[in-house]
């Protein structure tokens, strides 16, 4: 039998048990979160940005439907009598051109919508059949 005698710790094995973090794995953790913190502000910046824009579209969509209604409770006879009526109209920052063509037995409507923050105009094309 080997008479085995524990090795007792000296303060050198004790120092490297108790280590902290190193300098380097501290800063790796702060470019991590800086990196993480930064992609929090653009999701949210693009998030603000893509919420005004879809505000924007449903005023248009309320406008289009507005004008299209106004214009489906006006009599054929009444509505572009001699020959197309048209106009310009600014409603919270959309800014709205609709014309009425007289066709056979229908009055069509063709309104185009502008706002800010979008490069191409709505358009839209609406047919209402003259039932008198």
């Amino acid at each position: 039998m080997t008479n085995s005698k524990k090795v007792p710790r000296t303060r050198r094995h004790v120092r490297r048990a108790r280590r902290g973090m190193s300098l380097v794995e501290l800063m790796v953790a702060l470019v991590l979160l800086g990196v993480g913190l930064l992609s929090m502000a653009a999701f949210s910046y693009a998030m603000t940005t893509q919420q005004r824009h879809a505000m924007n579209q449903q005023v248009a969509s309320m406008v289009v439907q507005s004008r299209v209604d106004s214009l489906s409770s006006i009599h054929c006879q009444a509505l572009a009598p001699s020959g197309n009526q048209s106009g310009v109209v600014v409603t919270r920052g959309v800014t709205e051109r609709w014309t009425v063509a007289d066709g056979n037995d229908t009055k069509v409507i063709y309104d185009t919508l502008t706002f800010k923050g979008r490069k191409k105009p709505l358009a839209y094309i609406s047919v209402i059949p003259c039932r008198d």
